[in-house]
């Protein structure tokens, strides 16, 4: 096979490819995208909106609820007729990942934050569904006391911001592949 052949063959075989690729463009659909296009689309949208979110106890639990808040209401508030309680517990875990041999201890650590949450009907004490979502954030200690325990409180806010979208997410997910 000369040259001209095999490039004329590769040109081909990319022509094929690309007209596939055109063909299938349209099928896909962004889970907040239109709801009139996708099935579950406004399932999960009308399902997000009308979640309750009650308190989490601590201070990353005040900032998982604010965040979760923002992203079911867009930024609205409360749901304003509620049919559905979200109710998430944390868990936190802090893990090392440099070590600094000289001073004995860690020069880089990890903030791993994981959100058991579960979705109940109001008045109903059984769950209609369980997940579980986690979210991760590094941060680097130094000598300064002060610096490093803001950094860790930096870390959980990122993770705990990223751990809200996750669950919103996996909510939405569900939402869209449930019949109402």
């Amino acid at each position: 096979m000369s040259w001209a052949e095999t490039s004329l063959l590769r040109l081909l075989r990319v022509a094929t490819l690309c007209a596939a690729a055109a063909g299938l463009a349209g099928c896909l659909t962004p889970l907040y995208g239109d709801p009139t296009v996708v099935s579950g689309g406004r399932n999960a949208q009308a399902g997000l909106r009308d979640l309750d979110i009650p308190e989490i106890p601590g201070r990353n639990g005040v900032v998982l609820r604010n965040e979760l808040i923002y992203l079911t209401q867009g930024g609205g508030g409360r749901a304003a007729n509620p049919t559905h309680v979200l109710r998430v517990t944390m868990r936190i875990d802090t893990v090392p990942i440099v070590l600094n041999t000289a001073a004995g201890r860690p020069s880089a650590q990890s903030v791993t934050i994981v959100g058991d949450y579960t979705i109940t009907p109001i008045g109903n004490p059984q769950p209609i569904h369980r997940g579980s979502a986690f979210a991760s954030a590094s941060f680097d200690r130094t000598a300064q006391r002060l610096a490093s325990d803001r950094a860790v409180i930096e870390a959980q806010e990122r993770a705990t911001k990223a751990l809200a979208e996750n669950i919103v997410t996996q909510v939405a997910g569900w939402y869209a592949t449930r019949p109402r």
